[in-house]
């Protein structure tokens, strides 16, 4: 079975395709956010899908404080 991990997994993005986890029962669903998992850390993030066995990555975190950048 894949694994599919989901980044910024509490956004609306990933919370809209959290809905749709079990319309894909072939694929097994890793979800993740900040708290979990920062992108911004290269090898945390590699250590992480090496470990979990991660076939595809579905990238749904994003910069919401564009008033900042």
């Amino acid at each position: 079975m894949k694994k599919i991990l989901v980044t910024g997994s509490n956004g609306q993005l990933g919370s809209e395709i959290r809905k749709l986890e079990k319309s894909f029962p072939g694929f097994q669903f890793v979800f993740t956010d900040i708290a979990e998992l920062d992108l911004l850390d290269f090898a945390a993030v590699d250590e992480f899908v090496s470990k979990e066995n991660i076939s595809i990555c579905l990238n749904c975190a994003a910069y919401t404080a564009v008033d900042k950048a």
